[in-house]
């Protein structure tokens, strides 16, 4: 089975960043990358790992409630009906990089994103506190 590789260009177009940003966040090992040549390329295990890895908690590592807002857990599932994919492209970049440069105060969130191309449907489905599921339900307002 053939890996997947990204190039620094395709990672920045994906992630709506200048393609300097990326080779430095791969420099800073924010995202894993090998040297393939003269041109850095990103397996889309370790692009995943990038765009979701905030997520993810370390084994053993016990959770610790400093707020009530850290407590509570609020999802929110949001469908929009595009005929062509670009527009939840565009919205799953967009969600991408404000999670990569969140507030702190979001705490811990995420999102995924289901596409049904036969139906024309994006549903993007939110985790996390209620100030982030705020925040980001906001942006959709200005959707036209």
């Amino acid at each position: 089975m053939n890996e997947r590789f990204y190039s620094v260009e395709e990672i920045a177009q994906m992630l709506s960043l200048h393609p300097k940003t990326v080779r430095r966040f791969i420099r800073e090992g924010k995202i894993a990358g090998k040297k393939i040549g003269r041109e850095w390329k990103v397996t889309h295990k370790d692009f995943v790992t990038y765009t979701h890895g905030e997520f993810s908690e370390s084994e053993g590592e016990p959770r610790v409630y400093e707020t009530r807002e850290n407590r509570i857990t609020v999802s929110a599932v949001v469908e929009l009906y595009e005929r062509e994919s670009e527009e939840a492209s565009r919205i799953s970049n967009s969600l991408i990089a404000m999670l990569n440069t969140k507030d702190p105060s979001w705490g811990n969130a995420r999102y995924d994103l289901i596409y049904h191309p036969e139906e024309g449907k994006a549903r993007f489905i939110l985790y996390g506190t209620p100030l982030f599921i705020s925040e980001i339900l906001k942006m959709f307002t200005y959707i036209e």
